[in-house]
C-alpha cells in the first residue's frame, strides 16, 4: 500500500496534521542522530582515561548506524564527516587496545 493510497481517504485538516507530525518526527530523529554522534565522539575521547568509555562510544555508533536508514540520503550524507570520525576514533582506541596500551 502506497502513502498516497493510505492518505487519500483523509480530509485536508487531518492530511496537514498528518504532515506536521511526520515533519517533527522527522526533525527529532535528525536531532537524535546528531546528539548520538556527539555523545559518541566524547565517549571515544574519554576511552583513554576510562575503559568503560569505549564500549558506549561503540553502541552509540551502532545505535546511529540503525537509524541511519530511516533518513534521506542527503540527510545520511550530512552525518558522514562525524561518522568517519567517530569510525576512526573507535578503529585507532581498538588498535591501542589490541596493542596494550
Amino acid at each position: 500500500m502506497t502513502q498516497t493510497f493510505c492518505t487519500s481517504y483523509l480530509d485536508e485538516p487531518e492530511l496537514q496534521k498528518l504532515f506536521e507530525l511526520r515533519a517533527k518526527t522527522d526533525r527529532q530523529l535528525l536531532g537524535l542522530v546528531h546528539s548520538r554522534l556527539e555523545i559518541g565522539l566524547s565517549f571515544a575521547a574519554l576511552a583513554g582515561v576510562e575503559e568503560s568509555a569505549l564500549e558506549r562510544a561503540g553502541q552509540a555508533l551502532a545505535e546511529v548506524q540503525r537509524l541511519l536508514p530511516a533518513l534521506s540520503e542527503k540527510q545520511r550524507r550530512s552525518f558522514d564527516p562525524q561518522l568517519t570520525e567517530l569510525r576512526e576514533a573507535l578503529s585507532h582506541l581498538g588498535r591501542q587496545c589490541a596493542s596494550g596500551m
